[in-house]
């Protein structure tokens, strides 16, 4: 089964964002055979709610995959999820073609419509029309990604027979993602999304939204619902010593032994029709832990997935 990796590209849970951190992990990633890396994104976060410890350093993510992919070869390189709105949609569709052309044609652009009000304020983007400014801006890469001369017509841009090159290599252009359990996310997902990426989700919840989206791709003529890839969190508590357990003492999901994690994550497959998974590491002190808990999955848990 198809997994991938998330590299530390912000702090988080105490462990510090490193551009050492980024590169090694992401070539370790690639050896190991995970098929993609996916960095986060957030500009500029406000303290002290927790926002800082998080998210605070953050690296950029559309920077630090064109550095990536000058240091590998094959793995598949993406953002999970780049928050559309807070970016000019013409420069962020000349961004990511160039990425592409300078990976080879291997970029994934997984998106998301954002949730932080506070930085939508500090970037100067309405926060409240973030949904359907998304949309419109996804069909604005779409134009972009199209053959010269391009043309757009929208409540946000328009423009007429301009040109916008370089193309990407993939055709007709990167696969789009969509992150996300909402309603609106998930009408975006059928709409848009050749993978809907849910985060972690109890299952009953995943199963409800899974169903929703089945009926937004059916009133949308969309014969297949999008691929699901479920964010999953591992912690295994042998290496990283931490107990992974909620305020009443239950074992987390994704936290615990190699055998455990191996059934949390089989349940979200047998019955909630997941196809594959990105993994995130939690709980991780140090980069010779984290090294430690992406050579464990690979060896105790990958292969008996599905």
């Amino acid at each position: 089964m198809d997994c991938s990796f998330r590299p530390p590209n912000a702090d988080y849970l105490g462990f510090k964002a490193t551009p050492e951190g980024i590169v090694e992990t992401t070539k370790k990633a690639e050896a190991l055979g995970f098929d993609a890396v996916f960095l986060n994104d957030h500009i500029i976060v406000k303290g002290p709610q927790g926002m800082v410890d998080s998210w605070g350093n953050t690296f950029d993510p559309l920077t630090s995959l064109g550095y990536l992919a000058a240091v590998t070869s094959t793995i598949r390189l993406g953002t999970s999820v780049l928050i559309v709105p807070y970016r000019n949609p013409v420069a962020a569709a000349k961004m990511l073609a160039t990425l592409d052309q300078l990976s080879g044609g291997r970029v994934i652009v997984a998106v998301g419509a954002g949730w932080t009000e506070v930085e939508f304020d500090a970037l100067g983007v309405p926060y409240g029309d973030r949904g359907a400014r998304t949309n419109e801006y996804l069909d604005i890469w779409k134009a972009c990604w199209a053959p010269d001369p391009v043309s757009f017509s929208g409540n946000y841009l328009s423009f007429e027979g301009m040109y916008c090159s370089p193309k990407p290599v993939q055709a007709p252009h990167p696969p789009i993602w969509v992150g996300g359990s909402s309603r609106p996310a998930l009408r975006r997902a059928a709409k848009y999304a050749q993978v809907w990426q849910p985060v972690p989700t109890p299952l009953l919840k995943m199963q409800e939204a899974r169903d929703y989206l089945d009926r937004q791709c059916e009133a949308g003529g969309r014969p297949e619902r999008p691929h699901i890839r479920m964010s999953f969190r591992v912690n295994f508590t042998g290496i990283t010593g931490a107990e992974g357990t909620d305020d009443e003492g239950n074992r987390l999901r994704g936290h615990g032994s190699a055998e455990q994690i191996v059934e949390d994550m089989n349940r979200y497959v047998a019955e909630a029709d997941v196809g594959s998974f990105q993994i995130n590491f939690n709980g991780t002190p140090s980069l010779g832990q984290l090294y430690e808990q992406m050579d464990k999955f690979v060896a105790d848990v990958k292969p008996y997935l599905g």
